[in-house]
C-alpha cells in the first residue's frame, strides 16, 4: 500500500473528527487495489495512473461537496479559510511525524484496513433501530401510524425507512389544523403584532455572543427548538401566513391552500382587522410571494416617510424598523377598531445590505442585528408606555450561516440544516397583568408555525388580559410538535434521533454529522 495508506489514515481521521462522510466498503475495494503488490516498474507506474484519479474521485465523494453549480473559486477560498487554524496545522504536523515513525517499524495497511472494517462493522455504521425509523414521523402525542417498509431492516439507513419516514411525517402533518374561536365581543380589546425578519438563527447568535439577550430575553415566552422549515425567505413567509396546518412539502407551497390554513384570514374572522407593513417596499418579489401564496386579507402599506437606513443589494431602500413601526403605530391609535392583527416583514438583515454612504462594502452583520433589536426594543418599550394591550411575536424565517460547517460555506443556506432553520421565536403580552415572580417560559420541544398559530387560538379563546392571576402554563402547556423536517429547493434535511439526514434532489440519502 505504501503511501496510500496515509490517504486513508487522514481521511480516517477527519471521519472520526466528524468534517467528512467515509463510505467504508468502496474504501475498503480501494484500499485492497492500492495493497496489491506490482510485479514489476510497468505495473507499479499503470497502478499509479489509476489510483490517483480514482483516489481523488473518492475523496471528492467521501467530501460530500454541495452540488457542482455551487462549487467556485470563492467556495473553494472560503472552505479553505475556514479549515485552517494553528492547532489544525500542528495536529497535521504530529500525525505526519507520528506516521513517518511508525511506518519503520510497523505494517500501516494493517492497521488501515482494520480501522476501515471497525468503520464498516462497529457501531458508527448507522444503526437504525424500529424506534428510531419512525421518530421523525411523529411523538408520544402526535404519532402516525408505522409507514409500511419502514424498518424492514434495522440494522442501516436504509433508504427506503427514510423515505417512508418522511411519507409518514407529511401524512400526520396534513391531518393537523388549529380552530380559532371568535375574540368575545365584550373581552379586552388588543392588537396581535407578528413581526418576521430573515437571517437570525440561535447559532447565528450565539456565534455574536448574544445567545437571548438584550432582545428574546424580555420576553414572556421563548421557542428555543422552533423550526422554520426553510433557508429562504419566501417559503418561510409562506410557511407563516399558513401556519394553521400542519406543514406541507415545499412543491406544496405553490398550490392554493385550503382555506382553514391561511393565518392572517382566520385572525380577520376571529374579529382582527389585518394590516400587512414591509420596510423594503421596492422588492416587488417578497410582495408578490406573500400576497398570492399567503393570500394575505389586506394590501402592503409602504410607509415613504420612514427613515432610510440601509441600501439593499439592488440599491433599493430599507427603512429603519423604529421609524416604520413606530409611524404605523401612530396610524393605528388613530383607528377606532378594537382588534388589529399586523404581519410585518423585515428585510433589516438581509444579505447584502450596504450602510448609507458607505459605498458597495456590506453593512457587518453583527451591528445589523444591533440595529434590529434596539428598534424592536424601542418599539416595544414605546406599546408598554401608550397602556394599549398587544401580543408581540418576534420570529426569524431562517439564519444567516454566519459559520458555516463541513458541507456549506458561511453565507451558504442551500442546505437547510438545524443550524440555519433552527430559529428564535418570542412572544410577548404588552401590558398583561404579571405576578411578581415572573420567569420566562421556555418551549424546549421542537415545534414550527403549527404551534405558534396553537398558542394564538388559546390567547383568542381566553382572553391573557381578562387575567388578573395570569398562568402562561395554560397556554403553552402541551403544544403540538413537530419533528425536524426542512426543505430548500429540493434538497430536504431530516433529524432522527439526533442525527441530520439529507436527501438530496435526486433522491439520495447521506448524513450530515460524519458519522
Amino acid at each position: 500500500m505504501g503511501l496510500w495508506s496515509a490517504y486513508f489514515i487522514a481521511k480516517l481521521l477527519l471521519y472520526a473528527r466528524g468534517d467528512m462522510e467515509f463510505d467504508p466498503w468502496l474504501n475498503f475495494c480501494f484500499a485492497v487495489f492500492t495493497a496489491l503488490p506490482p510485479g514489476n516498474s510497468r505495473q507499479r507506474f499503470a497502478k499509479n495512473l489509476i489510483a490517483l484519479p480514482v483516489g481523488a474521485l473518492l475523496l471528492f465523494h467521501d467530501a460530500a461537496p454541495p452540488p457542482l453549480s455551487e462549487i467556485t473559486p470563492l467556495y473553494l477560498a472560503a472552505r479553505l479559510y475556514q479549515s485552517f487554524s494553528y492547532t489544525g496545522i500542528l495536529a497535521l504536523a504530529l500525525v505526519i511525524a507520528a506516521y513517518s515513525l511508525l511506518r519503520l517499524k510497523l505494517r500501516m495497511s494493517t492497521f488501515v484496513f482494520i480501522a476501515i472494517l471497525w468503520v464498516a462493522l462497529g457501531p458508527r455504521a448507522g444503526l437504525l433501530d424500529p424506534a428510531t425509523a419512525h421518530a421523525v414521523a411523529g411523538n408520544e402525542q402526535h404519532k402516525p401510524p408505522a409507514a409500511a417498509g419502514a424498518v424492514a431492516d434495522p440494522r442501516n439507513w436504509r433508504p427506503q425507512a427514510l423515505d417512508a419516514s418522511l411519507a409518514a411525517f407529511y401524512r400526520q402533518q396534513s391531518g393537523q389544523r388549529v380552530h380559532f374561536s371568535r375574540a368575545a365581543v365584550d373581552g379586552m380589546p388588543y392588537d396581535i403584532l407578528i413581526l418576521q425578519v430573515a437571517s437570525l438563527s440561535w447559532d447565528d447568535l450565539q456565534t455574536l455572543k448574544g445567545d437571548r439577550e438584550p432582545l428574546f430575553g424580555r420576553f414572556d415566552i421563548v421557542f428555543s427548538q422552533f423550526n422554520s422549515a426553510a433557508s429562504d425567505t419566501a417559503p418561510a413567509e409562506v410557511r407563516l401566513l399558513r401556519g394553521g396546518c400542519g406543514q406541507v412539502t415545499e412543491r406544496e407551497l405553490n398550490d392554493p391552500a385550503p382555506h382553514e390554513c391561511l393565518l392572517m384570514d382566520a385572525l380577520q374572522h376571529a374579529g382582527f382587522e389585518p394590516h400587512w407593513l414591509v420596510n423594503d417596499p421596492a422588492n416587488a418579489g417578497v410582495l408578490g410571494n406573500a400576497r398570492q401564496r399567503g393570500e394575505i386579507p389586506a394590501s402592503a402599506e409602504s410607509d415613504h416617510g420612514g427613515r432610510v437606513s440601509q441600501k439593499a443589494a439592488d440599491d433599493s431602500p430599507v427603512f429603519d424598523d423604529y421609524s416604520v413601526l413606530s409611524r404605523w403605530a401612530r396610524r393605528r391609535a388613530a383607528n377606532p377598531v378594537a382588534r388589529v392583527v399586523l404581519y410585518y416583514n423585515s428585510a433589516s438583515l438581509n444579505d447584502g445590505n450596504r450602510r448609507l454612504g458607505g459605498g458597495r462594502g456590506e453593512l457587518p452583520y453583527a451591528e445589523r442585528v444591533a440595529d434590529f433589536t434596539a428598534d424592536v426594543n424601542h418599539f416595544i418599550d414605546d406599546l408598554q408606555q401608550s397602556g394599549r394591550h398587544a401580543i408581540v411575536i418576534v420570529m426569524a424565517e431562517h439564519g444567516a450561516a454566519l459559520m458555516g460547517d463541513s458541507r456549506q460555506m458561511p453565507g451558504l443556506r442551500e442546505i437547510p440544516t438545524p443550524s440555519i432553520a433552527r430559529v428564535p421565536v418570542g412572544v410577548m403580552l404588552i401590558n398583561v397583568t404579571r405576578s411578581r415572580k415572573w420567569v420566562q417560559a421556555r418551549i424546549d420541544v421542537p415545534t414550527s408555525y403549527l404551534a405558534v398559530s396553537e398558542l394564538l387560538a388559546r390567547f383568542i379563546a381566553e382572553d391573557p388580559f381578562d387575567d388578573v392571576n395570569l398562568n402562561l402554563e395554560r397556554y403553552t402547556a402541551s403544544l403540538p410538535q413537530t419533528p425536524f423536517v426542512a426543505e430548500n429547493d429540493g434538497i430536504t434535511v431530516m433529524q432522527i434521533d439526533g442525527r441530520n439526514l439529507m436527501r438530496s434532489p435526486d433522491g439520495a440519502w447521506s448524513t450530515l454529522d460524519g458519522g
